[in-house]
C-alpha cells in the first residue's frame, strides 16, 4: 500500500475515534434557506457509550477488522482531538440512507428563502468517510454530512440503543467555547444566553435566541448488519459476508431520529421578527393548558405538527438505465408514540424515532434537554444459521486479558449526522452553534 494512502486511512481512523466518543468538533452547513455561503456549528461533542454486554471497536488505522481483544471496550471516551471537521458547504436532506442535494429557486426572502425545484436534477450529498479516505485532498473539507463505521460485539443478541441517549445544545450543558467546556447552563433563548443569533433580537433582549437551537434541524440514522464472516490475507483482516450476503444488500436502516422536536424557529422577512420556540410539547389543549389562550393553542399545536415531524426528499433515478439523478419525492415521518402528524407518509419504518417529551414537564428549563424516552432495537433477526456463523468469529487473545475470543455476535454499523435542511431550524441564524450528542447502546 501507498505511503499517502495509509495517511489518509489514519486521518480516517482519527476522524471516526472522534464520532463514536467524546470529542470536540468544528464544522460548518451551507444553509438550507440561505443565499448565503456558510454556516457553523462548533465545539460539538459527541460521546458513545455501552452497557457492561455490549462492546465498542473502531476499524483499525489500515480500515481492517479489529480482530484483536484490545480493540474492545465497553466505553470509549476522547475528551479531545486535534482534528476539527468544517465547510460543510451544500445543502442535504435525507432518510437515513440516501443523501441528496436538490436543486433551488432563487431565495424569496428571509422567511421563505430558496425551495427546492422537485421536478429537477439533484446530486448525491458526500460523506466525510468518503471524503476522507480517497485520494484527494481537495474535497476532505467540503463533505455534506458526517458518516463513519463502527463495530458492535455482544454475548447476547438484542441490543439496543437506550431511552438515555440524546442531543443536547451546548447551552443546555453548560458550554461557553473550547477554553470554558464547563460553565453556568443556560437556556436557548432569553437575555443571558450563549452565542446570541445574528438575526432576532440583539443580544440581552428577552427575545434574543442562541446559534445552538441548531439542534432543533439536526437528523441521526444508523445504518447495520450483522458480520458472520471474516479473513485474514497478508495480515489484513476484512469481513466477508453480512448477513449471509454483502453489505450493499444485505446492510438496512437500523434507526433514524429526530431528536429535538421542542425547538422551532419562526422566521420573517424582517429578520429582527424571528422568534425562537422551545418547550413545544406533542400537543396542547385548554383541559391540559388553562392558562393559554385558544388562539395560543392553535398557534402551538400548529408548530407541534411541523417541528414532530421529520421532512425531507428522495431522490428519482430515471433513463434509459436509471443513470439520471432527476425527480424527488417528498415524505413526511411522524412517530405516532409520540404525535401522528396528518399529511405523514403511510408507510413509516418502525425505526424511525422522535425523542419521546409527552411526560416531560421540564421542557424549555435552563439547562434541561429531552432524552430519546424510547428503546431502539438495532439488531434485527436475522436468520439463526447466520447468527451461528457470527458467533464462531475467532478473535486474538493480548497477555492480562481474560475476555472471551468467541461466542460473539457481530455487527458492523454506519452512523450518519447531518442537518437537515427541509428543518426550519436549517438557517444562517443558526452560524456557531454547539451541540452535544449521546448514543448510549444496551441489551
Amino acid at each position: 500500500m501507498k505511503t499517502g494512502s495509509d495517511k489518509r486511512l489514519i486521518m480516517t481512523k482519527n476522524l471516526i475515534m472522534m464520532f463514536v466518543i467524546l470529542a470536540v468538533l468544528l464544522m460548518a452547513i451551507f444553509a438550507w434557506y440561505s443565499n448565503n455561503d456558510t454556516v457553523t456549528a462548533s465545539g460539538s461533542t459527541i460521546s458513545a457509550k455501552a452497557a457492561d454486554e455490549v462492546e465498542l471497536a473502531l476499524p483499525n488505522n489500515d480500515g481492517s477488522f479489529p480482530l484483536s481483544n484490545d480493540a474492545w471496550s465497553t466505553e470509549i471516551s476522547f475528551l479531545e482531538s486535534p482534528y476539527c471537521l468544517k465547510d460543510l458547504v451544500k445543502d442535504v436532506t435525507s432518510g437515513g440512507k440516501q443523501f441528496v442535494i436538490p436543486t433551488f429557486e432563487a431565495a424569496k426572502g428571509l422567511r421563505l428563502g430558496r425551495t427546492v425545484i422537485p421536478d429537477d436534477v439533484w446530486t448525491e450529498g458526500l460523506s466525510s468517510n468518503k471524503a476522507l479516505i480517497n485520494q484527494s485532498t481537495l474535497d476532505d473539507d467540503q463533505y455534506n454530512y458526517i458518516s463513519f463505521d463502527f463495530y458492535i460485539r455482544s454475548k447476547i443478541q438484542n441490543i439496543n440503543i437506550t431511552p438515555a441517549s440524546f442531543l443536547a445544545a451546548g447551552s443546555e450543558l453548560g458550554y461557553q467555547d473550547a477554553d470554558h467546556p464547563e460553565v453556568d447552563k443556560k437556556p436557548l433563548k432569553g437575555s443571558n444566553i450563549y452565542r446570541c443569533s445574528s438575526y432576532g433580537a440583539q443580544e440581552g433582549k428577552a427575545n434574543a435566541f442562541s446559534s445552538d437551537a441548531i439542534v432543533g434541524a439536526m437528523r441521526v440514522s444508523l445504518e447495520g448488519c450483522l458480520v458472520d464472516g471474516v479473513s485474514t490475507n497478508n495480515g489484513v483482516t476484512s469481513e466477508t459476508s453480512y448477513d449471509g450476503g454483502n453489505w450493499n444488500t444485505k446492510s438496512d436502516l437500523r434507526f433514524l431520529w429526530l431528536p429535538r422536536p421542542d425547538v422551532y424557529l419562526s422566521t420573517d422577512d424582517n429578520s429582527n421578527n424571528w422568534r425562537l420556540y422551545t418547550g413545544i410539547k406533542p400537543s396542547y389543549s385548554q383541559a391540559a393548558d388553562p392558562t393559554l389562550t385558544m388562539d395560543q393553542i392553535a398557534e402551538l399545536n400548529a408548530i407541534a405538527d411541523k417541528t414532530y415531524a421529520h421532512s425531507f426528499y428522495e431522490g428519482k433515478y430515471v433513463g434509459s438505465n436509471n443513470n439520471v439523478k432527476k425527480g424527488l419525492i417528498s415524505h413526511t415521518y411522524s412517530d405516532s408514540t409520540v404525535k401522528s402528524v396528518d399529511g405523514s407518509d403511510l408507510n413509516i419504518p418502525s425505526c424511525f424515532k422522535v425523542s419521546d417529551t409527552r411526560n416531560d414537564t421540564q421542557l424549555g428549563d435552563t439547562g434541561h434537554y429531552p432524552t430519546l424516552g424510547q428503546t431502539q432495537n438495532i439488531t434485527g433477526s436475522p436468520a439463526e444459521a447466520h447468527l451461528n456463523t457470527s458467533k464462531a468469529i475467532q478473535f486474538t487473545a493480548v497477555q492480562g486479558d481474560n475476555r472471551a475470543t468467541t461466542g460473539y455476535y457481530v455487527y458492523k454499523y454506519t452512523l450518519n449526522i447531518w442537518i437537515e435542511g427541509e428543518d426550519a431550524e436549517a438557517r444562517r441564524s443558526m452560524n456557531n452553534g454547539v451541540f452535544s450528542l449521546e448514543l448510549d447502546f444496551g441489551t
